[in-house]
């Protein structure tokens, strides 16, 4: 199939004439080409919410700017609507010179804005997986190093593209099996789960733990949560393995001794989680278990809570009406708008990690950290650092009034029965030294 030069009107092409090409297509010298994998994040959250009717009107609002705005770029060869929730943009460059990163940045702003029909606003969130075609690849192993890129800009928490890293084909394998395997893993409940503890700032008193997700392959050995997450995502599992992380983690703290009774469980929430029934199936979960809401923190990504912020908002006041409480999750590297600090009803702040080992200088890093820690005070929010693993990053922080945090500093992370034990100790130890 030609390359054609520039298209002004482009025509949104079905999956299978995409396929058509990608199945002809074979990377040479003279011949080459960069995809494209647009994805609407947000689409089963837009169904569910509006209903498939207006999900339709959705996609197809999203198609029109994208083949506008494809019409600008150079060399598209098609632009297709892939199933489920994707758009395919093919671009040729017979001189071998690749896309540039600025051509996702525009698709995506493209996409941005309100895409709902009229009297109903909807603001999506959208990634983008590039991948460019390298001497005798395939039009399918590029299409496949495309949806590995689409993965990771899911995962990613800050920028909204990816680039596919070289794909060889032992990586192929690799995730075609991870793919396979995953779905054998969460229906037999191989997902197992650590716990890193928490502790105040102020006497060092352990106060609760985060869940972190693993996975012991038979071939690959542990996959941490990225991992795990990064497959969810190419087959379209990550709500499935949310819940099992979610139900797992519940039993798990509602069986420790009554000695534990004060210490928090803090979970990861995904992106896709926070629909409008999400709140009744969460406390379903809780009364199973017999855990108690008040001792539950959900940890959220600002870009959980910006995609559709009244949504979020609803969600989160019937939660913490139930005694729940809500944390905003690696703050300083993502979204970081002080509008939705103030709009929606969240308890914590966690500094990201990446802002913890240079604070115990006199520079930049510090005074950030400063002020997120006054801001947070301010509005009646208490600031949790992640990631501490020396003595004088915690020293800093105690300086300047953080409430908890977690890192090696303290403790690496457990497994359930090691942290109880571990909880156990510390409180035999607290109630020592107060005798």
């Amino acid at each position: 199939m030609p390359v054609r030069a520039l298209i002004p009107t482009i025509r949104i092409a079905p999956a299978r004439d995409a396929h058509l090409w990608l199945s002809a297509f074979e990377a040479s010298a003279g011949r080459s080409a960069t995809l494209l994998l647009l994805g609407i994040r947000d689409l089963k959250q837009i169904n569910d919410l509006h209903g498939r009717d207006v999900g339709n009107v959705v996609i197809n609002a999203v198609g029109r700017r994208i083949a506008e705005a494809a019409a600008s770029v150079e060399n598209i060869v098609m632009v297709a609507r892939m199933p489920g929730r994707e758009f395919l943009v093919i671009i040729g460059h017979p001189n071998g010179k690749g896309v540039s990163e600025a051509v996702a940045r525009k698709f995506l702003a493209a996409v941005s804005g309100d895409v709902g029909p009229q009297g109903v606003e909807i603001h999506i969130s959208a990634r983008i997986g590039m991948a460019a075609a390298v001497p005798g690849q395939s039009g399918t192993i590029l299409l496949q190093r495309a949806q590995s890129a689409l993965a990771a800009a899911y995962a990613h928490k800050g920028r909204k593209y990816a680039l596919a890293a070289p794909l060889t084909a032992e990586n192929m394998v690799a995730n075609a099996t991870l793919d396979r395997d995953l779905r054998g893993a969460i229906e037999q409940g191989q997902i197992a789960l650590l716990l890193q503890p928490q502790f105040s700032v102020v006497n060092g008193q352990l106060t609760g733990a985060e869940v972190l997700a693993r996975w012991a392959h038979p071939h690959f050995g542990e996959l941490g949560a990225a991992q795990l997450f990064a497959a969810a995502d190419r087959c379209d599992l990550r709500e499935e393995l949310s819940d099992l992380v979610q139900r797992k983690a519940i039993a798990i703290a509602a069986n420790w001794p009554a000695a534990l009774e004060p210490l928090r469980l803090s979970i990861n929430m995904g992106a896709g989680e926070l629909t409008d029934d999400y709140a009744r199936h969460l406390f379903d979960m809780l009364a199973t278990s017999g855990f108690s809401p008040n001792r539950l923190t959900l940890e959220l990504t600002e870009e959980s809570l910006v995609r559709d912020i009244d949504l979020a908002s609803a969600q989160l006041q019937v939660l913490r009406k139930r005694g729940i409480r809500i944390a905003l999750d690696d703050f300083g590297t993502g979204y970081s708008s002080l509008a939705y600090l103030k709009r929606l009803p969240i308890d914590f702040l966690k500094l990201d990690k990446a802002m913890v080992p240079d604070i115990d200088g006199q520079g930049k890093d510090r005074i950030i950290v400063r002020a997120i820690i006054a801001m947070g005070h301010a509005l009646d929010l208490q600031i949790i650092a992640e990631g501490v693993e020396r003595q004088a990053e915690l020293e800093v922080l105690r300086a300047e009034g953080c409430d908890y945090f977690q890192g090696y500093l303290r403790s690496q992370p457990l497994a359930p029965d090691d942290f109880t034990g571990f909880a156990l100790a510390e409180a035999q130890g607290r109630a020592g030294r107060n005798a």
